[in-house]
């Protein structure tokens, strides 16, 4: 859901989409083929400059849209998301996947255009079936798909409405809850939203240009390394080493974006999601205490909403041990 903004680098800085130099992760890779490793270091995204509540709409170029690198530059990301896409359509596909009839012109637009644009711009050939079936089409690609169709009525700014969607890794929402409801609706739980971004948004579906990308990140932190995580299982906040909590908290990134079809007038909103322990982060702690630094300036009815509480007292664990303050 839309929570926070982005803030893009400078043009020409970008190595991994929606992520700024100065906090770098540094990876080691195996170079294939060849008994030797090579080690890279890569931006990661800016949690520190995402303000609760604000749009922070940027331009993304179509070469970045869709199966682009993860967040957190996590070989292994993509085909544990591929995966496991493929066993909650096949297993579970009423939790996962929904389409209801005002959105079933658009969701085979919304297909027909990804196939296309994986065709030109990744290289990925994908089949009639597959380019004519929105929950086909979302199994090739790590992302989520969701399409928002404009309701009938004569308003200016009507209150979009998700009409359908393939959604595997939803962060803390169940899709069956939110089909058929409009933006404002949808977004109830996020303190401050209707009065603060649900007019904004809408007015930003409805003036889009079509065939233009728009992109944004939000962030979040969860226990455990759950992708599919439409509810937060019970957690038991007991004392722990910080190495321990570092492999219990999980910070999750989801880089939204958003494109308008020509044909049918809906948006595609993709989602794809990064998740990391913070243990990934022992040679960049300044990113989990950008983390937490965003979390102390939220209101009290947002930490709640994000369910802080639950994990703060490990985040500042973790991070007295990795980034000690001086003496």
């Amino acid at each position: 859901m839309l929570e926070s903004g982005i803030i893009f680098p400078e043009a020409g800085v970008v190595i991994l989409p929606l992520a700024v130099p100065g906090c770098r992760l540094r990876v080691t890779v195996l170079i294939k083929d060849a008994v030797m490793h090579r080690t890279e270091t890569y931006p990661l995204p800016p949690v520190g400059k995402l303000p609760a509540l604000h749009m922070g709409l940027r331009g993304c170029a179509p070469e970045l849209w869709l199966d682009g690198p993860d967040a957190f530059a996590d070989e292994r990301m993509r085909a544990r998301q591929l995966s496991e896409k493929q066993v909650l359509l096949a297993e579970q596909s009423g939790d996962v996947f929904a389409c209801l009839d005002d959105g079933r012109a658009a969701a085979r637009d919304a297909s027909q255009t990804i196939a296309d644009h994986l065709s030109r711009y990744n290289q990925i050939t994908t089949s009639a079936e597959q380019a004519s079936s929105l929950a086909r089409i979302s199994a090739v690609i790590p992302e989520d798909i969701l399409i928002l169709t404009a309701p009938k009525t004569t308003e200016s700014a009507p209150d979009w409405i998700l009409t359908a969607a393939s959604l595997c890794f939803p962060s803390h929402w169940r899709l069956s809850e939110k089909m058929g409801r409009s933006i404002t609706a949808i977004h109830a739980p996020v303190p401050g939203f209707a009065d603060t971004l649900a007019k904004q948004v809408n007015r930003f579906f409805t003036t889009m240009q079509p065939g233009r990308l728009s992109q944004r990140l939000n962030w979040s932190v969860q226990t455990g390394d759950r992708l599919f995580a439409p509810t937060r299982p019970p957690f038991e906040a007991s004392p722990r080493f910080a190495d321990e909590w570092g492999e219990v908290i999980f910070v999750r990134i989801e880089r939204q974006c958003f494109y308008k079809l020509p044909v049918t007038g809906a948006v595609i909103f993709t989602i794809r999601t990064s998740l990391a322990p913070l243990n990934r982060f022992r040679q960049t702690p300044e990113f989990v205490q950008a983390v937490l630094g965003q979390a102390d300036k939220l209101s009290s009815a947002f930490a709640v909403y994000k369910n802080i509480d639950e994990v703060e007292t490990g985040l500042r664990v973790w991070i007295d041990k990795h980034l000690p303050c001086p003496t």
